[in-house]
């Protein structure tokens, strides 16, 4: 197949964005899996979209091409580019062109009238092969219809088409700048940004976000997808990748909610798998494709059953990590057959593990205890006296609080947990600190 810029399917691109982007060492013979012509194509559409982002560097071990997009400075997700350039057929954009020209005036048509019209005053110079089917044409108006930019009326037995009116997106300029950075779909509020002005694009670029992770745009399409299945209660057909070896496998599910990490911007889907009665995560950069199917009867009785486990949930693991080796689950992903973070059918409060802390604070850092209960997710924190707190939380999987807890080290005088082996841990982490300081200290 001939080169083209235009992207059809984002599975392939979206690999190379996330090891050019997130990893940013490997070189071009280090692309497993995918011929040298299929790395040259995609670095070089990458090239095109992100030009200023895209560079390389040589080393010992040759040339290694990277992405270089410092968050903290950029206003503007560029990764929003990729969606800009999806492919079309000739016949797609012609009909667009020719539609967008006949409806311009907002006169009402009927099917033949358009159809006619196009033969008439626009192809009749041209071959008969040109000339778009009845039923292409009645596909593509109902998709614009869909989309919102052509309107119908029932005129007798006939359908009336006519163009909508172009949005009037005045005075909603720093909300479109805003919400297209933050927004799990930005990449919507992203188009209706080049509608606006430059001179109101210049106006409304003044925001400056703590946590903007522009790798998660990449799944966009799938957020979408996901959002809009919540919404009508439907199955999600999905395609995942293995971590271990790169082959994929299908799974069908609920899905319930979308969990975003505030440390890394990594997006879950939360959901229900009916063929094996259990609750899972599933994590969005490993799904390879996503179809929708249909309506699940039960699905406010599974969503009803998620809200009484959230209380338990700090992180995404819906079970204790048993290999206590990583400090963290990666429950959507099957072993040997079977899910990590299966939840049995009879789920009760066994299946948690209690950790509690207790810290202190001086009478000039009440900051520390409001601090403490303004982050916590879950559990209750008791004010024991003046200088002291505990907080108690239920959790399926501990390791998940630790990172949490740890900021507070300082301040913590106290710290257990019903799973010794995580007190332990914890208790070691902090000798190994003290010697490491006390060695190094002058």
């Amino acid at each position: 197949m001939a080169y083209s810029e235009l992207i059809k399917k984002l599975d392939t691109l979206r690999n190379y964005i996330r090891s050019f982007y997130i990893y940013g060492f490997k070189r071009r013979e280090q692309f497993f899996g995918k011929s040298g012509r299929t790395y040259d194509d995609e670095k070089r559409r990458l090239e095109n979209y992100l030009d200023g982002y895209m560079t390389f560097r040589t080393d010992e071990n040759g040339k290694v091409t990277f992405l270089s997009i410092d968050s903290r400075h950029t206003k503007h997700n560029p990764l929003y580019k990729i969606f800009k350039a999806k492919s079309f057929t000739s016949m797609d954009i012609t009909l667009h062109f020719l539609l967008m020209d006949i409806l311009c005036n907002e006169e009402k048509k009927s099917l033949n009238q358009i159809l006619d019209e196009i033969s008439d005053s626009y192809l009749d110079s041209f071959s008969s092969d040109v000339m778009p089917e009845e039923s292409t044409l009645r596909k593509k108006l109902k998709e614009y219809e869909g989309l919102g930019l052509v309107g119908t009326e029932k005129d007798g037995k006939s359908m009336l088409y006519f163009r909508k009116s172009v949005t009037d997106l005045t005075g909603l300029e720093d909300a479109i700048a805003f919400f297209s950075e933050v927004s799990p779909c930005g990449v919507v509020g992203s188009f209706l940004y080049d509608k606006l002005s430059v001179e109101a694009q210049k106006q409304s670029e003044f925001f400056q976000f703590k946590h903007h992770y522009i790798t998660s745009s990449i799944e966009s399409d799938f957020v979408e997808k996901t959002l809009q299945a919540i919404r009508e209660h439907r199955y999600l057909i999905i395609e995942q990748k293995r971590k271990e070896n790169d082959r994929t496998f299908q799974n069908e599910v609920i899905p319930l909610m979308i969990y975003q990490s505030t440390q890394g911007g990594r997006m879950y889907m939360m959901a229900y798998r009916p063929n094996g009665k259990y609750f899972l995560a599933l994590r969005f950069d490993y799904i390879v494709a996503m179809e929708t199917g249909g309506v699940y009867a039960g699905f406010e009785q599974k969503r009803c059953e998620f809200e009484k486990l959230r209380n338990h949930i700090w992180g995404v693991a819906l079970k204790q990590n048993k290999d206590r080796t990583k400090q963290k689950i990666f429950s959507e992903l099957p072993i040997n057959g079977k899910p990590i973070g299966r939840l049995s059918k009879k789920h009760n409060d066994e299946s948690t593990v209690h950790v509690t802390f207790r810290i202190h604070f001086e009478d000039t850092e009440k900051f520390i205890y409001h601090r403490l209960e303004r982050e916590k997710r879950w559990g209750t924190v008791t004010l024991l006296d003046e200088n002291n707190a505990q907080f108690d939380v239920d959790v399926f999987d501990p390791q998940e609080v630790i990172p949490w807890a740890r900021s507070f080290i300082c301040r913590i005088t106290y710290f257990d947990c019903s799973e010794k082996i995580i007190a332990r841990r914890f208790y070691d982490d902090i000798r190994k600190m003290n010697r490491l300081y006390s060695e190094n200290k002058d």
